[in-house]
């Protein structure tokens, strides 16, 4: 039965003949809460099947959604420090073309425009070569437009490569985006949604209302119980399913940030010396070599006539 608060598109863990084993599905499209679905699998086959039994329609309006935030620290400082040897694989020969890092000029943000032009597309795609391999997140601007278009401007920008998941907590929560590579300023909180915070869940950290800037995190167990009621906790899209298991595969062995009483790194000393600190003192940490949006660019989107949120 499809709970309260999963709108299509969420993806659930559904135990297995009650047992510890579960797996993952999807919410389909027009399924609202109370609709039931029904998974079977045919003898000798590892896949299962999904049968829709029951239809209780989705709601079409804005429901009440709310976002992740487990606190963040130190966002608005920037290093320049690069993270060594992440260059290109040969299986991934098209890389975007990124200024150095030093060069890179503060954001200037633009004047506030509408956003029906980001909302009218319903999904883009921004992927994460890391060094566990590869994770695409499906971003949704109906979710949340402000920081939909923040993230790609981060993709874009290519601010979000060369950097480590320098907070790592095993069953809660990744986190990304120091040191900054130059100053973002901050963007409003997107009205909430009600899209709640499990596994793949993607949404920008911060420190209280109107404060998310660059420092992002990836939901890498069901955090639906934590988060979502702060005004700035709103999910700006998901991991693919396809890309779920490399989650499994980030180093989460220093756990939370020193701050917060963890093993891991100090924020200030990442934004003090960059990721040379990172790799002299926790060597293990799971980098992004690069990212970028497979769909989008400010130049197609103007050239559609679509004005930034």
């Amino acid at each position: 039965t499809i709970p309260e608060g999963a709108p299509p598109g969420t993806l659930l863990s559904v135990p297995v003949r009650g047992g510890s084993e579960s797996i993952k599905v999807r919410v389909p499209d027009g399924l609202g809460a109370g609709s039931t679905v029904v998974l079977t699998q045919p003898d000798g086959s590892e896949e299962w099947n999904m049968q829709v039994k029951t239809v209780v329609p989705a709601d079409p309006g804005p429901e009440e959604y709310g976002e992740y935030g487990m606190g963040q620290t130190g966002m608005e400082a920037g290093g320049v420090n690069g993270f060594a040897g992440a260059q290109p694989p040969p299986d991934y020969p098209d890389y975007p073309e990124y200024p150095e890092q030093g060069q890179m000029a503060p954001y200037l943000p633009q004047d506030p425009q509408p956003t029906a032009g980001l909302e009218a597309h319903v999904a883009y795609t921004v992927r994460l070569d890391t060094t566990v391999g590869v994770i695409d997140i499906i971003v949704r601007p109906d979710w949340a437009p402000h920081g939909t278009r923040r993230f790609l401007d981060l993709a874009h920008a290519g601010d979000l490569s060369e950097l480590s998941f320098y907070r790592a907590i095993k069953g809660c929560i990744v986190q990304f985006g120091l040191p900054a590579k130059r100053p973002w300023p901050p963007i409003p909180d997107d009205p909430p949604t009600g899209v709640p915070f499990l596994l793949g869940a993607v949404s920008f950290a911060a420190i209280g209302e109107n404060t998310r800037r660059s420092t992002l995190f990836i939901c890498i167990g069901d955090m639906s119980h934590m988060l979502g009621q702060k005004s700035w906790e709103t999910p700006i899209g998901a991991v693919a399913e396809s890309s779920l298991d490399v989650l499994e595969y980030i180093d989460t062995g220093y756990g939370d940030i020193a701050e917060f009483g963890g093993c891991g790194p100090d924020t200030s000393r990442i934004n003090g010396e960059g990721n040379g600190y990172l790799q002299a003192n926790f060597p293990n940490l799971s980098y992004i070599r690069a990212a970028w949006p497979l769909d989008w660019s400010p130049e197609e989107e103007a050239a559609n006539g679509y004005a930034a949120p």
